[in-house]
């Protein structure tokens, strides 16, 4: 898969018109799941797949200097920016797509926003994420989903600004979950605009 966009798109990244109405709010999402795992489990292990340019793990590292967080993206220039902001030895990173990343560690706590729509193979992507889990692991994923007619025009728009995506339905989302052995433990519906598409914030737990 081509994704050469990413790499153009990392030094204005940060300031797309996005960042406001779709990824900041899934961002402020995400920290209302993340910080209180944080807090009872000070030394957990999170691997971000497709994180950017860092902004996530930024927020949360402030004020959490003892978590172990490895974030993984396709574009070069985006983990470049990423390491420059995110300075500390429990803070790792590395250019490289999830079908391509092979290791043997597990992890505690997996999040993917806004960068499952690109994987190719869902169905094994969503395996692989789950064989990277601790048991009893949690997972968020969160993305923008084609569930009626207005998703699917909005969907269908922000396909030609960026590379190749396929945007699935929450049931159709649902249904990868099960056959990965992942359970649903809540959905979350972020609307910022109403011209914005239906972004579903999923909070997953590995069975054991």
């Amino acid at each position: 898969m081509n994704y050469n966009v990413w790499e153009k798109l990392a030094h204005k990244y940060n300031k797309l018109w996005v960042q406001k109405y779709s990824l900041g709010p899934t961002r402020r999402e995400v920290l209302k799941i993340v910080l209180p795992l944080i807090k009872s489990n000070p030394g957990i292990k999170i691997l971000e797949i497709g994180c950017g340019t860092g902004q996530l793990i930024k927020e949360i590292s402030a004020e959490n200097k003892n978590i172990s967080y490895f974030g993984i993206d396709v574009a070069e220039n985006m983990i470049e920016i990423a390491k420059n902001d995110n300075k500390r030895n429990n803070v790792k990173f590395e250019a490289i797509a999830i079908e391509k990343y092979k290791t043997k560690e597990t992890f505690d706590l997996i999040i993917c926003t806004h960068a499952f729509p690109y994987f190719p193979a869902k169905e094994q992507m969503m395996k692989k994420i789950s064989g990277l889990c601790n048991n009893g692991a949690r997972v968020i994923i969160a993305n923008a989903s084609s569930n009626n007619l207005k998703d699917r025009i909005i969907t269908f728009l922000l396909k030609t600004t960026t590379s190749k995506a396929e945007y699935l339905s929450i049931e159709d989302m649902k249904r990868l979950f099960v056959n990965s052995l992942l359970q649903c433990i809540d959905i979350k519906i972020i609307r910022e605009k109403r011209y914005m598409p239906t972004i579903a914030l999923f909070y997953l737990e590995k069975q054991l």
